[in-house]
């Protein structure tokens, strides 16, 4: 009957049949656009899964050029390179500890091995630490147990790269020289010493240099990698890094 009632007062009343015609307008209008929103939302994650699989074949296709061997051997997670790029989803993660840890959804059943590097779209997330079958978890750069070889990219000078436990956005390069031009805005990478990284990936910017001791300097730098705000990432596999290992063993061994 309340119904009945209101929608005669609607049909005989202009003042009123307006008024209803502009909430009932307004409220399509609104019910459209969050429809529409949700819409773009489910398109633009697809879009994004899509050109991280394209990222993770350019990659690979990458290393594929630097051995100099057919196109017809690669596929997203296998190239005759010396590096296999893979994609995963974080899908756990902290960033307010001193020993923070990040998961992802692939483990040993996807080809994730332990001490593989991990970098991000914007730069170098951490190493794998331990995995099962389908996961994975990485001890990350805002970790105080990581240290990774790094070197000041526009001169080539390296050092020690670790985290102090304090801020997630900021973290340090230690035993550079005390003579080195070092400058704020210069970039950090990693140098490639280790069988872990490729050479030149992304570390962060130099925010400011400090005079640890006589001869070394301190150099405070920000990260690339905004740990809040990690998503996908690529995992990857040095394919000769047993046989590095194994000729500098063998190599210490003789001495």
């Amino acid at each position: 009957m309340e119904f009945v009632a209101f929608s005669l007062i609607v049909q005989h009343n202009n003042y009123q049949k307006t008024i209803f015609s502009r909430q009932t307008s307004s409220l399509f209008c609104y019910i459209s656009s969050y429809l529409t929103d949700i819409q773009s939302y489910f398109r633009l994650n697809a879009v994004n899964q899509k050109l991280l699989e394209e990222n993770t074949v350019l990659r690979n296709r990458i290393e594929q050029l630097k051995a100099n061997v057919s196109p017809d051997l690669l596929d997203s997670t296998k190239v005759a390179g010396m590096y296999i790029f893979r994609k995963a989803k974080t899908i756990n993660s902290n960033f307010n500890k001193t020993k923070n840890y990040i998961t992802i959804d692939k483990g040993f059943a996807d080809g994730i091995r332990k001490e593989m590097a991990v970098i991000s779209a914007d730069g170098v997330v951490g190493i794998i630490q331990n995995i099962s079958n389908h996961y994975a978890v990485i001890l990350p750069l805002i970790n105080v147990n990581l240290r990774v070889s790094a070197k000041v990219k526009k001169n080539g000078y390296y050092g020690s790269f670790q985290w102090d436990g304090n801020n997630y956005r900021y973290s340090y390069l230690n035993d550079i020289p005390f003579h080195v031009d070092v400058q704020k805005g210069d970039t950090i990478v990693t140098s490639g010493f280790s069988s872990i990284f490729p050479e030149g990936e992304l570390i962060g910017f130099v925010e400011s240099v400090d005079k640890e001791t006589a001869n070394f300097l301190s150099i405070k730098v920000k990260l690339a990698t905004d740990f809040k705000k990690i998503s996908d990432v690529y995992v990857i596999e040095n394919r000769e890094k047993e046989e590095k290992r194994k000729l500098e063993a063998h190599t210490y061994e003789e001495k």
